[in-house]
């Protein structure tokens, strides 16, 4: 079982190390042109430049959900893996990724701060959920986690539908969650449940929605326990 386990963890570092160099490097460029921009508004004196790092990182969780189901379970159930061993592996895999990535992602963010104070750029701003809380370390960890989380999840959850159910399974699936939203809306209930929520946010909140992301994961096994390498189309 040992093997089985390590096997799996070394067939996803082998599957993601490509996609993450891909990633990081595309991300790099794009915050070193932004920085290059954040030096000449600093020295015309123009507004702030703000910047999303953790907003492509989100969407990376969202399409490895994807790909997880497409790619690495029917690989790993030819290779003779139980449901069970994958199911838990990814599970610990994804989660001590999206752990080290809320890590590094704060190291990089100070690491640019000293940076701007050294050249003197004072235009550049990070664009963070944590602008609506109290703007600390432990804060930006615990959103980023939370939200790396639950993103994945969802789209492995949905990934997994479509696979096992084919397309009518998983259209089903987006438009019930389709129509739900667009009754929210229709009856006015949705703006003002957002404007609450945002009124409301708390730490709390993220650990909510981190909890919500473990037990969506738990009950997501019960997609996975008769999973085939055949797809449904």
């Amino acid at each position: 079982m040992k093997q089985s386990v390590k096997g799996l963890i070394y067939f996803l570092l082998v599957e993601i190390r490509r996609p993450l160099i891909i990633f990081w490097t595309i991300l790099f460029t794009i915050l070193l042109v932004s920085l290059t921009f954040s030096y000449w508004l600093s020295q015309i004196e123009e507004g702030p430049f703000s910047f999303s790092l953790t907003g492509p990182i989100y969407v990376f969780f969202s399409v490895w959900g994807f790909i997880c189901i497409k790619e690495i379970i029917p690989f790993s159930i030819k290779l003779g893996a139980t449901r069970k061993q994958i199911w838990s592996t990814i599970g610990l895999f994804f989660l001590s990724l999206a752990i080290f990535k809320a890590v590094f992602v704060q190291f990089l963010r100070e690491a640019i701060w000293i940076f701007n104070d050294w050249v003197g750029i004072d235009a550049f701003r990070f664009l963070h959920p944590v602008h609506f809380l109290t703007d600390n370390w432990y804060s930006r960890m615990a959103i980023d986690v939370a939200i790396f989380s639950f993103l994945f999840v969802i789209s492995y959850i949905i990934g997994s539908v479509f696979y096992k159910y084919g397309l009518i399974g998983g259209g089903g699936l987006l438009g019930v969650i389709l129509l739900a939203l667009l009754m929210t809306i229709a009856t006015g209930d949705f703006a003002p449940f957002v404007r609450e929520m945002i009124a409301n946010m708390s730490l709390t909140f993220y650990i909510q929605l981190f909890a919500v992301s473990v037990v969506l994961y738990l009950c997501s096994f019960l997609l996975i326990r008769r999973m085939t390498t055949i797809k449904v189309q």
